[in-house]
């Protein structure tokens, strides 16, 4: 894919050309010295991907996690979310609106303008081209060229509020900590007061819809148009299949005397894996329609997870505090370092 150096100032799209990181000598680092939070991954296959997390941390394996290579996109802010494509092309969102973008699987970045100064927590693509990224107070921007340049999207005049904040909370207001962007023409947004948006024209006008709750909704993931989870603070689990017109409630299994929350969770094919604080992990071998408690080592007990990529055959890799990193196998889960 060709690398762009946009300069231009039109129709809401502000962008102008910063400089293109070179790559460094690649720095390989033993999963044991990953020691920075990390927030989000995202895998081709089983053995290969990216984390990302503090202090502008990216680190690439080709192997499953048994190795890595530490990746330098230029910055120091942390990065929050990350989006890959079979042709190697890397996305990147973070701290005060950051965006940077690789061609090349992370051998040379370009920071892009985001238009935003707000903290950027989610970044999802319906194709290569068409993507979205969310965030701290009512945050939507919105690209067509890979990302290359992003535009501001508006967010609804009315979403449903609780009573004791819908007076002095506004829509702009809103954190958004999550997006799905299943297909070309629907997504879907969740942030505070459990609120969820949909759109169904590729993220130009969003709507509010009706959930059961109104306590936070961290992540959101969809398969297609209709089939959807949410999940959020006190171990909350939504799910769909009608594309959000209406929302169900999933009794999922705690641990006894804690209060848990689930920060995100992926489905893929029959297996899917939602994660949150306290070592605390559900998995599904069912298509997300039962989950079951995964007991994890002592030295995880602690632990919040706040990154879970799945490849198709049901696979993938969980991310979290102080380095922790996880390859699943389906139901099954390896720790590829001790705390």
């Amino acid at each position: 894919m060709k690398r762009f150096i946009v300069a231009a100032a039109c129709a809401g799209i502000v962008a102008w050309a910063f400089p293109v990181i070179a790559a460094r000598s690649a720095e390989k680092v033993d999963p044991a010295d990953i020691r920075p939070n990390l927030f989000g991954a995202c895998f081709l296959t089983p053995q290969e991907g990216w984390v990302i997390g503090d202090r502008g941390r990216i680190f690439y394996t080709t192997d499953g996690g048994k190795s890595f290579e530490r990746l330098d996109a230029g910055t120091t802010r942390a990065f929050l979310s990350i989006a890959c494509f079979p042709d190697k092309t890397l996305v990147v969102v973070g701290k005060s609106g950051i965006i940077y973008r690789s061609p090349d699987g992370g051998r040379t970045w370009q920071q892009q303008t985001s238009g935003t100064d707000r903290n950027l927590v989610s970044v999802a693509f319906s194709s290569p081209a068409t993507g979205l990224a969310v965030g701290d107070a009512g945050m939507i921007v919105r690209t067509q060229d890979a990302g290359v340049t992003w535009t501001k999207i508006a967010v609804p005049e009315q979403i449903p509020l609780p009573e004791d904040v819908a007076e002095t909370v506004a829509p702009g207001d809103i954190l958004f900590y999550d997006v799905s962007f299943p297909t070309p023409e629907r997504a879907w947004i969740v942030g505070e007061f459990g609120v969820i948006l949909t759109t169904t024209d590729g993220g130009l006008t969003w709507a509010a819809q009706k959930g059961p709750v109104q306590s936070t909704l961290f992540g959101v993931t969809f398969n297609d148009a209709l089939h959807g989870w949410c999940v959020g603070l006190s171990a909350v689990m939504l799910r769909t299949q009608d594309g959000g017109t209406t929302w169900e409630t999933v009794k999922v299994p705690t641990r006894p005397g804690f209060t848990l929350s689930l920060y995100t969770l992926s489905v893929s094919g029959d297996y899917g894996w939602a994660i949150g604080d306290s070592g605390y992990l559900l998995a599904s071998k069912d298509a997300g329609v039962t989950w079951n408690l995964v007991d994890v080592p002592i030295q995880f007990a602690g632990t919040w997870f706040r990154g879970v990529s799945l490849t198709p055959d049901g696979r993938g890799f969980i991310v979290g505090a102080q380095g922790s990193m996880l390859a699943t196998d389906r139901v099954s889960f390896t720790p590829l370092r001790k705390m």
